[in-house]
């Protein structure tokens, strides 16, 4: 569990330093104007509803809180069970009504895998990602209501001294797409060669859509495919070329080279047909993604960046809205349907933090308990009512949850402790 923990988080940081390291140019879109952030204002009325689900993130053990189908709570997957969090309650239960049972193996309700990887939930479904056998990925499809189990695909490897494993995944109109590492021993280092598949959440079948090259998926719509891609300054050996002079040789370990020696081309944003045998270049230059990849995408609705200009891009329409590009942007995510995104500006050292509706219309800077220097809660989850956070200000440091409407209202002392 450890070893491919550690995995996760490395290709995720080395995903995010690639695409926060470059810069460029921006091609010509036509977008509309930011407004200027309102000081002490607040929102009118604050969204009560359900996360949608399309474009989701699979949730990371042990760490993520994530809501309940019925938006109710929240979902706490562990490494091996699945939790559930009451707000009203403030009490964590694992997610299973057999009586007697000990929680403690298969035969619990609340079981999920023994090595979880990620866990999601889609049109009723519970979808696992995991490690079985200390190499293979699989991803499991279960029934929450009958604890059916199915298992809809599984990557083995094929010889002694390699494996498989998930880094990270989404869903979305009816597909996963998964962060795919084969990780292997070649001339006595761990290679980790990447690739995104998308397996069919209906009969599993299995696509590999990238290979070699590290991508970010920035979301998926029923007409497209949204992956920011990263290009060589030189043009590499195809692999068939590169086989062809060294049979032996890894084709990976050769492109790692290639960008050592000869630098990164950039990033391009591009929108795939679903098929994927063609993209349109939206941007390409220093384009980078939030920091908090598991609130970036709300709905068919997802954030991207290029140098200091935020963008909203609609994966139903292909059409993108600036956000903002004044001053120092520092990061962004999305949450109860509002866009929160925090800037710096020329020079100053302080941080606003400052929000408007994915819809559009005017922005508003939050209060942050007039701390400058960071952000007095920092949220990580959502449910229909509550927001789930860290919070460090005038009462007290804790894990907490807060009403959505407490906390654009910026009232903290509200804030729900957890132990």
């Amino acid at each position: 569990m450890g070893r491919h923990l550690e995995k996760m988080v490395a290709a995720g940081l080395l995903s995010l330093a690639l695409l926060t390291s470059l810069t460029g140019c921006l091609q010509t879109v036509q977008t509309t104007p930011s407004s200027q952030p309102s000081q002490g204002e607040t929102t009118s009325q604050v969204e009560h509803a359900i996360p949608p689900e399309e474009n989701r993130m699979f949730s990371v053990p042990n760490i993520s809180w994530y809501s309940s189908q019925d938006g109710k709570g929240f979902y706490l997957p562990g490494s091996r069970l699945l939790s559930y969090y009451d707000p009203e309650s403030q009490s964590e239960i694992p997610l299973c009504a057999q009586s007697g049972c000990s929680h403690s193996d298969e035969s619990c309700g609340a079981y999920l895998a023994d090595d979880v990887q990620g866990f999601v939930t889609y049109q009723g479904h519970w979808y696992v990602l995991a490690v079985e056998g200390s190499d293979q990925a699989v991803l499991w499809k279960i029934d929450p209501q009958t604890h059916q189990r199915t298992k809809l695909c599984c990557i083995s490897p094929q010889h002694n001294q390699e494996a498989y494993y998930f880094s990270s995944g989404f869903v979305s109109h009816g597909y996963a797409y998964l962060h795919l590492n084969h990780q292997l021993i070649w001339e006595e280092q761990v290679v980790e060669e990447p690739s995104l598949i998308r397996v069919n959440l209906t009969d599993g079948t299995v696509e590999t859509l990238v290979e070699d090259v590290y991508v970010s998926f920035l979301g998926a719509g029923e007409d497209q495919v949204l992956l920011a891609v990263e290009t060589f300054a030189v043009p590499p050996l195809s692999q068939e070329e590169y086989l062809k002079q060294h049979p032996d040789g890894n084709y990976y370990a050769y492109l790692q080279v290639q960008l050592a020696e000869n630098g990164s081309g950039g990033m391009e944003l591009r929108a795939y047909t679903p098929d994927m045998s063609s993209y349109q270049v939206l941007t390409k230059g220093n384009v980078w993604v939030s920091s908090t990849p598991f609130l970036t995408r709300y709905g068919d609705h997802t954030l991207y960046a290029v140098d200091n200009t935020l963008y909203v891009y609609d994966l139903a329409t292909g059409e993108r809205r600036e956000v903002v590009n004044e001053g120092i942007l520092r990061n962004f995510m999305m949450i109860a349907g509002q866009i929160i995104y925090l800037t710096r500006s020329q020079g100053s050292s302080a941080l606003a933090i400052s929000y408007t509706d994915l819809a559009g219309g005017p922005a508003h800077r939050l209060a942050n308990e007039g701390v400058e220097d960071g952000t007095v809660f920092s949220f990580s989850g959502e449910c229909k009512d509550y927001i789930y956070g860290l919070y460090n200000g005038e009462h007290g440091d804790c894990q907490a949850l807060l009403t959505k409407e407490d906390y654009f209202a910026q009232r903290y002392e509200n804030i729900i402790p957890i132990s």
